[in-house]
This record gives C-alpha cells, structure tokens and sequence, in this order.
C-alpha cells in the first residue's frame, strides 16, 4: 500500500455502480479495489499506445 493516499469522490450512473458492485463481490474484492485495478489496466494499455509514456 502506498504512503499516500488520494481520495476523491466519483459521479455515475447507478446501473454502473451496480454492475462494478457485483463484479467486485463475484471476485471478492472492495469495490476500490476493484476500480484501482481497472484504472492501473488502462495506464498499463495507454502507456503501451503511447511512445515515450510510463
């Protein structure tokens, strides 16, 4: 876990919310988790698209 940590709120759509909800119980993980994992991915991917990005 990092030193720091940054927390912000988030606005979405109820349907979204439920489904991330439900995906993160099936996997048996928090719903922050769930989300840092997602967003780590999309770094990951983005910085592969991008020469010169880390």
């Amino acid at each position: 876990m990092p030193e720091t940590v940054v927390h912000f709120q988030i606005r979405m759509p109820p349907v979204l919310h439920e489904q991330l909800a439900s995906w993160a119980k099936e996997d048996k993980a928090s719903l922050n988790a769930l989300i840092v994992g997602i967003l780590e991915k999309a770094m990951e991917t983005h910085a592969a698209k991008t020469p010169g990005k880390e």
